[in-house]
C-alpha cells in the first residue's frame, strides 16, 4: 500500500498569473527592443562580412590577372 505526503506542493497549476510591476514591464519592454536590436545588427555586420569577402575575391582575382 502506497503513503502519500499530501503536505508537499504540487506541480499543478494554481490557475495564478505572475503580473509584473510598471517598472519591471518598462526594463523588460527595453531589453525585448535591445535584443532586437542586437540580432539586426548581428545580421547586417553578416552581411557586410559576406560583401567584404566577396570584394575581396574579385579584388585579388582582377590583381593577379594584370600582372
Amino acid at each position: 500500500m502506497a503513503t502519500y505526503d499530501l503536505t508537499k506542493k504540487t506541480h499543478a497549476s494554481t490557475g495564478q498569473t505572475l503580473m509584473l510591476s510598471p517598472q519591471e514591464l518598462r526594463v523588460k519592454n527595453l531589453e525585448d527592443k535591445v535584443n532586437s536590436q542586437s540580432d539586426k545588427l548581428n545580421h547586417i555586420v553578416e552581411l557586410l562580412n559576406e560583401l567584404s569577402e566577396k570584394k575581396s575575391t574579385s579584388w585579388n582575382n582582377s590583381r593577379i590577372q594584370i600582372w
